[in-house]
């Protein structure tokens, strides 16, 4: 059991949220995980692959959560957020930690609070995830463990020399207690960056193909489209003065290491669900344009999607 059991809300039942909501609740906190409605909603979380695991937690729809909660995990697509992003506030209290996991470039990254009652910045936790979960069916996931797994934890706004953050290192030591591979860190808009290196080329390519990330990266044409995309993003990054703290021959390499996983825009075309292809692809586009550097894998990808069912 944990030191001090803490109230946590989960807004999105997808695998990043059941993996937490999941272990979270196996810890002994009280976990709410919130879906788009109540119908056919599990009684459990369930993980097999990797890790074979159960753990109790209360399922309910969004507009059933009943704050304040500790912690507001929000693992929704990124298109899923603007409806909801005002709402999360209420969620909370004046301690509440509201801690996003998304891929792309967040809703955070011009740096300024956004209207309409949207969670304060200073308590705002942006989450960079490496690790690969799918879901498999309702409360139901697969985990694979690499030794590069990492839940990357740090606030928006930072600055050289910022005193301790007590709020964040009791946040982080609490999914580590649940056993959850989180770490501070200070600058995370760089390690934005070094995910989308990934998720920017990775994604769309296996939804464009239905190749999973292992095939991907020791396919030599596919691997050579993947290093490509990938230094179009370095030089972005660059150009936004958040250097990425991977290189693209390091993140085709642990997509190797990752293997016969589907990434989660290769799940969604096969589900028919939207493609997370704004943030993902269409932002970091538009910020190269803005700098004037030429991205014409990514753009090829972005025209690709549409084929495959993008929006």
């Amino acid at each position: 059991m944990p030191t001090e059991v803490r109230r946590i809300a989960i807004v999105g039942g997808g695998s990043l949220g059941l993996f937490v909501g999941g272990r979270l609740a196996r810890a002994g906190h009280e976990v709410h995980i919130a879906g788009r409605g109540r119908e056919g909603l599990p009684q459990a979380v369930e993980a097999e692959g990797d890790e074979a695991w159960q753990a109790p937690a209360h399922f309910l729809a969004v507009d059933e959560l009943r704050g304040p909660y500790a912690q507001v995990v929000v693992t929704v697509k990124s298109h899923d957020l603007p409806p909801l992003l005002p709402a999360l506030a209420a969620l909370g209290d004046e301690h509440s930690q509201f801690v996003f996991l998304q891929n792309g470039l967040p809703w955070w990254w011009p740096d300024r609070e956004a209207d309409g009652g949207t969670p304060p910045l200073a308590r705002t936790v942006a989450v960079v995830v490496h690790h690969a979960v799918e879901r498999t069916a309702p409360g139901r996931i697969r985990v694979r463990r690499t030794g590069g797994d990492r839940y990357l934890c740090g606030r928006p706004r930072t600055t050289a020399g910022t005193a301790a953050d007590p709020a964040l290192a009791a946040l982080v030591a609490d999914w580590q207690a649940a056993g959850i591979p989180a770490e501070e860190r200070a600058d995370i808009r760089a390690e934005v960056w070094g995910k989308l290196m990934g998720n920017a080329t990775l994604n769309p390519l296996s939804a464009i193909t239905g190749a999973t990330v292992g095939e991907l990266a020791v396919t030599r044409e596919t691997r050579e489209v993947l290093l490509a995309g990938m230094a179009e993003i370095a030089l972005i990054a660059a150009a936004e003065g958040c250097p990425s703290p991977t290189t693209p021959q390091q993140r085709v390499a642990r997509a190797e290491l990752v293997g016969a996983v589907r990434t989660s825009m290769l799940q969604d075309r096969l589900a028919g669900r939207r493609l997370e292809t704004a943030a993902l692809l269409a932002a970091p586009i538009a910020i190269a344009d803005s700098h004037g550097i030429a991205v014409p894998v990514l753009r090829t990808l972005l025209a690709g999607l549409h084929f495959a069912g993008g929006h």
